[in-house]
């Protein structure tokens, strides 16, 4: 197990935003402007924030969450973190982390599982799995800087040799074969477990209406809240012999938005150019950050 000596990047160090203070200077407005979106699981939040600011939401999410707590592959890293077998977790997202704690309490083991938690080393990839975690009075040892992407957080962890250590990683939906490639070269026993996956949402009426839309001119900016929504999206315009014309029509007039670098790269490597990227990876950064990219 690591220990706090060989920590080069506390949770304490490394969890202060250098936010640009906006204190004196009021955003400008979205003006009406359709501001199309993908986002599923905080729909009503990003609608509220696009209303907030002046523009017009347009709600089409193209992910369903499928979870997975009852696989054995989830009971067995409870059962491991219980009989103290592992020396550390990554934990890369809120909702995995609430999950897994969940599946401990379905298994009645969530006072043994949290208290195990506890004493081993917890590496939280970004704000949303620290809330979890604080809010069940778990300590975390490591969490890289903005913009919490996999060459942060492996530039965060300590350089030492980790050869025999055991280390879980609950993944995101998706494999991080980067991440866990990096930790097994240094030496460690790498175990995923993946909480949920992303399936295309049952209607995707929406989706395809909001294809049609963009293809005649009725939207204006199309928003990107995480990397999975991309091929989901094209995905479906696949399904209904669209995906070229809405790749062509996301290089045109229409002024595409992304979350951060994550989302930003996954675009570009399906053919698609991103308009605005925020300076800080948050939904409400994302939204101020169009409203400028419009008033310029």
């Amino acid at each position: 197990m690591w220990t706090g000596k060989e920590l080069i990047c506390t949770y304490s160090s490394v969890a202060k935003v250098n936010a640009r203070s906006r204190a004196d200077k009021v955003p400008p407005s979205l003006d009406n402007k359709v501001i199309a979106f993908v986002e599923s699981r905080m729909s009503s939040q990003m609608g509220s924030l696009i209303t907030r600011h002046g523009g017009t939401p347009y709600s089409a999410p193209v992910l369903q969450e499928i979870y997975l707590k009852d696989d054995p592959t989830v009971h067995q890293i409870v059962h491991d973190m219980c009989s103290g077998t592992l020396d550390a977790i990554v934990l890369q997202t809120g909702v995995g982390t609430a999950a897994l704690i969940e599946t401990s309490n379905s298994m009645g083991l969530e006072n043994e599982f949290l208290t195990a938690l506890d004493k081993t080393t917890i590496i939280a990839r970004s704000p949303k799995p620290a809330s979890v975690l604080r809010k069940n009075k778990i300590h975390i040892d490591i969490m890289p800087p903005e913009p919490y992407t996999t060459k942060d957080l492996i530039a965060a962890l300590p350089d030492t040799p980790l050869t025999g250590k055991r280390i879980a990683i609950q993944q995101y939906g998706a494999a991080n074969s980067i991440l866990s490639q990096e930790l097994s070269n240094r030496g460690a026993s790498v175990q995923e477990v993946s909480l949920y996956s992303w399936g295309l949402p049952e209607d995707q009426t929406p989706v395809v209406n909001m294809i049609n839309d963009i293809a005649n001119g009725q939207i204006d900016v199309l928003a990107f809240t995480s990397q999975p929504q991309v091929p989901n999206l094209l995905n479906i315009a696949e399904k209904h012999q669209s995906k070229d014309s809405l790749i062509s029509d996301l290089s045109g007039q229409i002024v595409v938005a992304s979350v951060g670098p994550v989302c930003t790269k996954r675009l570009n490597d399906l053919g698609i150019s991103v308009d605005v990227e925020p300076e800080h990876p948050h939904m409400g950064s994302m939204i101020i950050a169009i409203a400028e990219y419009l008033a310029d």
